[in-house]
C-alpha cells in the first residue's frame, strides 16, 4: 500500500530563560534548499499551554501584511489576533524576498511560569495553511 505524507513541518525544540528577551531568525527554504519567498504569507508562531491548546503567546506579521495587502478585517482574523484575545501577542519582522523571519519576544513575554509549553509556526496565504516547525518550547527558571 502507498503512503502520502502531506506534513511538510520540522520539529525542532527551543529552550528558552524567563524573563530573557529572544530574537530568533530563521530561514524558510524549499526542498532544494532555494530561498522560499514570504511575500503575501501570514506567519503565526503560537505557544500553546502544556496541557491543552490555549494559546499564551502568538507572534505574526498580521498587522504588516493588512497594510500591504489591504486585506479585510475577516481575512486577518486568524487565530483571533486581531480582537487581541491572546494575552501576550508578540511581534515578527519578516525579510520577504530572502525568506526569512525573526521571532521578537520582550522580557515580558517571556514572563512565564518556567515549564514545557507546546508551539508551532504556521504560513498561511489565501485558504492555504502550511505548519513549518514544531516542537517543545521550554522555559528554564
Amino acid at each position: 500500500m502507498a503512503t502520502i505524507n502531506t506534513d511538510i513541518s520540522q520539529k525542532i525544540d527551543i529552550i528558552i530563560k524567563s524573563e530573557d528577551t529572544l530574537s530568533l531568525l530563521l530561514n524558510i527554504t524549499d526542498s532544494n534548499g532555494s530561498v522560499f519567498s514570504l511575500a503575501e504569507y501570514y506567519i503565526f508562531f503560537n505557544i500553546y499551554g502544556p496541557n491543552s491548546d490555549d494559546t499564551i503567546i502568538a507572534a505574526s506579521n498580521i498587522t504588516a501584511r493588512d497594510s500591504e495587502l489591504s486585506l479585510t478585517t475577516t481575512e486577518a482574523d486568524y487565530f483571533n489576533i486581531i480582537d487581541m484575545t491572546i494575552s501576550k501577542p508578540a511581534g515578527i519582522d519578516v525579510d520577504d524576498t530572502n525568506g526569512k523571519f525573526t521571532l521578537n519576544l520582550s522580557s515580558s513575554d517571556t514572563s512565564i511560569t518556567p515549564g514545557s509549553y507546546k508551539y508551532k509556526v504556521k504560513l498561511k496565504k489565501g485558504e492555504t495553511i502550511k505548519t513549518w516547525m514544531h516542537g517543545k518550547f521550554r522555559v528554564n527558571e
